[in-house]
């Protein structure tokens, strides 16, 4: 593991998205087209919303019987469930290179989908808060996803609300909330890396980190295959603000403009935390399940993308849904990715 550099991932004031909108779009989307990577700050989600869903989170975890847990596993077909990470894991990436990576850390997920796309279910225990996490989750589309949206389309060239329009809270969608747990480390060399290099595969992830940090960046100074002496860098915790990272159907509707950065998950940069739990939450917006897979229109130096051809029906996908169903055929585990 590379040592970690100097730069810093960009930190925007989102309070100017209701007065000065056309120059918080252009700062955001010059920001995205290098780094991909930005923290928001006053972005209209109360922090304590934020508690109360980190409080539940360490709750299911902590509290909860395995047996209990592990009686709604993680579904592969609707990417919702209970996960639990330990031993070897391998992970394919999108060029078909894998990577393997120890798991004797444990980390542990649980992964909902919003009620609109599907009736979940849920182990009692973390049942009898649906309805408060069911409305964290419409609120965070709404008060930090929409308004996102709305800006990177108005940065495009795009109006505000064409990409909100097609990330419809009420639409079924793939868009999930991710409750993540990583229990403390019990010695200083073990997994340095606790889930490798990967990208997302939605629009936008918003995550929120509470208190120790984990996640690092590649910094957009580098650019193909990953070498050993690459510096990756820290993302650290800043209270009260949201990390973003733009996801690869960004990248398409975008004709490559929107860049979807290589990150990973290593332990704490301090190594004061080693001893201690590690929770994040992560948003996974994704679009409307029937939504055209293709270059949107009216975005001004976007290069045309042919869709993917699927490898299982040989056929080129079509809409977003194809595109999910496509990307799990291949064996990617983006669908397990904690943060």
């Amino acid at each position: 593991m590379g040592s970690l550099g100097p730069e810093n991932i960009p930190v925007v004031d989102f309070s100017r998205f209701d007065t000065d909108l056309p120059s918080l779009a252009k700062e955001i989307k010059e920001i995205c087209e290098t780094w991909g990577f930005l923290y928001l700050k006053n972005h209209g989600l109360e922090q304590n919303k934020v508690d109360r869903m980190f409080n539940i989170s360490e709750t299911f975890f902590t509290t909860t019987p395995l047996e209990e847990k592990a009686s709604t596993p993680w579904n592969s077909i609707y990417n919702a469930g209970y996960d639990a990470k330990t031993g070897t894991e391998k992970y394919m990436h999108e060029n078909g290179a894998k990577d393997v990576v120890s798991s004797q850390d444990g980390k542990e997920v649980f992964v909902i989908r919003k009620h609109q796309s599907y009736d979940q279910p849920m182990p009692p225990a973390l049942r009898r808060f649906n309805p408060e996490i069911q409305q964290f989750m419409a609120e965070t589309h709404q008060k930090i996803a929409v308004r996102l949206l709305a800006c990177l389309g108005v940065g495009l060239g795009l109006t505000r609300d064409r990409l909100p329009e097609i990330h419809k809270h009420e639409s079924p969608s793939y868009t999930t909330l991710r409750l993540i747990y990583y229990p403390a480390l019990q010695q200083a060399d073990n997994a340095p890396i606790r889930l490798p290099s990967h990208t997302d595969q939605g629009v936008i992830t918003i995550l929120f980190q509470n208190q120790i940090a984990g996640l690092q960046v590649r910094p957009p100074k580098y650019t193909g295959k990953i070498s050993e002496d690459e510096v990756w860098l820290d993302a650290p915790v800043i209270p009260g603000a949201v990390l973003i990272n733009i996801g690869e159907t960004m990248t398409f509707f975008s004709g490559g403009l929107m860049k979807s950065t290589l990150h990973r998950v290593a332990r704490s940069p301090n190594a004061e935390d080693w001893g201690k739990d590690r929770y994040s939450m992560a948003y996974f917006c994704h679009p409307n399940q029937d939504t055209l897979l293709e270059v949107i229109q009216g975005i001004e130096g976007a290069n045309k993308r042919e869709t993917p051809v699927s490898c299982v029906t040989g056929r080129q996908v079509k809409t977003v849904k194809d595109w999910i169903e496509h990307r799990h055929s291949m064996g990617r585990q983006e669908a397990m990715v904690a943060k």
